[in-house]
């Protein structure tokens, strides 16, 4: 039989797919991708995300730059060049907007 040991755990956080800044993102990677983003609510796995959420009581949205094939985290792991342009262009894009036209949110 197997016994397992949790040496390290990280909550997953959430907010709400109609949260002000998710709404902000959406429109923003829309705007700049010309593609329907999918909103997935729960942020899971080792990033210690919990503590910008509970602790400091601040939204985060995470804006990943992957593809299904990529072998995240394994041996084969790797970046498509257009993958990798078009996360320049949307992180250019959030920070561009950012500071010119932030979201609504009373945060």
């Amino acid at each position: 039989m197997v016994d397992v040991d949790v040496l390290q755990a990280v909550p997953a956080t959430r907010l709400g797919p109609d949260d002000p800044w998710v709404r902000w993102a959406v429109d923003l990677l829309r705007h700049t991708t010309g593609k329907e983003p999918a909103v997935l609510p729960n942020l899971g796995g080792t990033l210690p995300n919990d503590a910008f959420t509970d602790i400091l009581g601040l939204p985060t949205v995470w804006i990943p730059h992957s593809h299904p094939s990529c072998s995240q985290h394994a041996p084969g792991e790797h970046l498509l060049g257009s993958v990798a342009r078009e996360g320049l262009r949307i992180m250019a894009g959030v920070f561009w907007d950012l500071a010119e036209h932030p979201p609504d949110a009373d945060r």
